[in-house]
């Protein structure tokens, strides 16, 4: 998923970063590990006690993911207007992308069919009809409520990422028209934020399932917005170490805050028959990993660089597209702990060396292809 932003030139990643990503994929599997061990695997019918709604809440992971898409991608288009030079190639854009993202997705589409198909009737395993599984590898799973959030549920934030790739080159054309001006630059991202805000307000009033525009790039639009938004205002500037650490603690306050929102439900959060909550999803979250994802980029914080966690952020991708079939599979044939420690003791190490065998068999050689390939001689250069 979402996993996905890393840098498609040959410049060196950035460490911190990459701790990040590993802080959202772990992060998104305790979540799993917490479901995947439930008695029916329903966040709705789990027993209300603290524990569990904390364990629930892991999944804002998925709020960092988005931002970190939006500040890694759009950077390339900042840099190219601020420094009044030629945007990037779109054709070449779309070629890393491809490389980046297609092949090991599609790997680990078949081998989850292949993996669950067998299991139908599992705990857990939900299937969709096998005549729409072709939806799943055009990004098409989220428009038909036989795909979303079946097979392997968390693909549907890939959808989200491929709207996104799709949308950005037009965002960065106006970004480019913007010139050099940092306030006109802020104003694209702060008009997304407003736009996705706008979308899920309205998408809050409507009394019907709204299931699939919820899972939209509309939805999510304002986590890529404050990404985005953290890159133009980080651009060229290095703030003080008392700042950047000041930024990560707002930002680990209002991550919290998200979490006693949700914790605290609909009721303490209406404005007559507004829910807020469906309105305002987890912007405090996004807000916040922000200012982290900022802060970290800025002035690297050494926790987010320690060797282990730069690691599994490097194999992030892949764990995330296969530790969700891991965990299924465990589960149907009697070997996961059906509690979230035992599970991620036994789950998480073979999603990590899943995670690892993508990345060097895989998502490697996908993006040096990538990188050798030019259409129209041109070449793309920034964080892709």
């Amino acid at each position: 998923m979402a996993a996905a932003s890393t840098s498609a030139s040959d410049a060196p990643r950035d460490a911190a970063l990459d701790g990040l990503r590993a802080v959202a994929a772990l992060s998104v599997f305790g979540f799993h590990a917490w479901l995947y061990t439930l008695g029916d695997v329903q966040v709705a019918t789990a027993p209300k006690t603290l524990a569990n709604e904390l364990f629930a809440e892991l999944r804002v992971g998925l709020v960092l993911f988005f931002v970190l898409s939006g500040f890694l991608l759009y950077r390339a288009w900042v840099r190219s207007a601020m420094a009044a030079q030629p945007g990037p190639s779109t054709a070449t854009y779309a070629v890393r992308r491809v490389g980046r993202i297609v092949p090991a997705y599609w790997l680990a589409i078949a081998g989850s069919a292949l993996l669950l198909y067998p299991l139908a009737g599992s705990p857990g395993v939900r299937l969709p009809p096998a005549e729409l599984l072709g939806l799943f590898f055009i990004f098409a799973q989220n428009y038909s409520a036989k795909t979303l959030l079946t097979l392997d549920p968390p693909m549907w934030t890939l959808a989200v990422e491929a709207t996104y790739y799709v949308a950005l080159p037009v965002v960065g054309w106006l970004a480019l028209r913007a010139g050099r001006r940092r306030g006109a630059q802020a104003a694209i991202p702060i008009g997304l934020l407003v736009c996705g805000l706008t979308f899920n307000y309205i998408l809050a009033q409507q009394s019907g399932p709204s299931l699939g525009w919820g899972k939209s790039l509309f939805a999510m639009l304002p986590y890529f917005a404050l990404g985005m938004l953290a890159a133009v205002l980080l651009w060229q500037r290095r703030p003080s170490l008392a700042a950047t650490r000041l930024w990560i603690a707002f930002g680990l306050v209002l991550v919290a805050a998200n979490v006693v929102m949700q914790i605290q439900g609909n009721s303490a959060l209406r404005i007559g028959d507004l829910d807020l909550l469906r309105f305002i999803r987890d912007l405090p979250a996004g807000i916040g990993f922000a200012l982290i994802v900022a802060a970290a980029a800025a002035r690297p914080p050494r926790t987010l660089e320690w060797r282990p966690l730069v690691w599994v952020g490097a194999v992030s991708f892949g764990l995330y597209l296969w530790h969700v079939p891991v965990l299924l599979v465990l589960r149907a044939n009697g070997l996961l702990p059906l509690s979230t420690l035992g599970a991620t003791l036994v789950g998480l190490p073979l999603s990590l060396l899943l995670g690892w065998l993508s990345l060097r068999l895989v998502e490697k050689p996908a993006m040096a292809w990538s990188r050798r390939t030019k259409i129209f001689g041109a070449n793309f250069s920034g964080s892709a």
